[in-house]
């Protein structure tokens, strides 16, 4: 067994030799790193997988929230940093993906070595990022659209200890969302950028993320899965087929 690094931010799944690719996943909104734990088996023995783990859920319960996209991206980049010493993917699913964007942004701004290539997952190109009016909804309209989305069961209801966890980890969330820099100026990126989605998802359609080809300087891919918002929950083979076949695949 290849023994890596783990942190509070950072969940190291290696394989089982040394690696020489990195493959770095960044969870949804309320969404912690046990999401991608699972796709440790379907990716090449020499794929490290590093895992996101945001302050306030799972084994980080008890930590502290951040609210703003900026502070995040900034904390996440200097956790993130000294741990890829190889050729490394971003995978980014929903929120993760806005994230992952503002990440590889800031990075190539700065000069920091970027990407291999930045997959989008079920999320809008970065003009068109934003919040809807969920967080000027109450407890139950912020379930039932976690439920629209099929992000959580139907039987999750209002004022139990459970509901409202998540209810305040998603209004958190989203608040990072409403205060990324994205908009009109959101700059292309020097990466080639594969986008993916559910041919189902009642809110990121493929065309929504076919937009995505907009925001990168270089090869552009698009991935449609038999599947809604959380179509890497309903086709997880498939869908970690699909990176690792990427990150087999030289980025041009």
């Amino acid at each position: 067994m290849y023994l890596g690094r783990t942190t509070p931010w950072i969940k190291h799944v290696p394989g089982p030799v040394p690696p020489r690719h990195q493959l770095v996943c960044f969870p949804y909104a309320g969404g912690g790193a046990s999401f991608y734990r699972p796709w440790r088996a379907g990716l090449s023995p020499d794929t490290d997988l590093l895992v996101v783990q945001y302050p306030g859920r799972e084994d980080r319960i008890d930590d502290p929230l951040v609210d703003d996209m900026g502070e995040l991206a900034e904390l996440l980049g200097v956790e993130l940093a000294p741990l890829l010493d190889l050729p490394f993917t971003f995978f980014g699913h929903s929120m993760g993906a806005a994230v992952g964007y503002e990440i590889t942004r800031g990075w190539a701004e700065s000069g920091h070595p970027t990407p291999d290539r930045l997959i989008v997952s079920s999320q809008f190109a970065p003009p068109r990022i934003d919040v809807d009016d969920l967080l000027h909804r109450d407890d139950e309209g912020v379930l039932a659209e976690l439920v629209r989305l099929g992000g959580i069961p139907a039987d999750v209801r209002p004022g139990t200890d459970l509901a409202q966890l998540v209810v305040d980890l998603v209004r958190n969330d989203y608040r990072v969302l409403e205060s990324g820099r994205f908009g009109a100026d959101a700059p292309p990126l020097d990466v080639p950028v594969a986008a993916f989605c559910g041919a189902h998802d009642p809110s990121v359609t493929p065309r929504d993320v076919r937009e995505w080809a907009d925001f990168t300087r270089r090869d552009f891919t698009e991935h449609v899965f038999d599947g809604g918002h959380f179509y890497p929950r309903e086709r997880p083979a498939e869908t970690v087929a699909a990176v690792a076949g990427l990150i087999a695949r030289p980025a041009p």
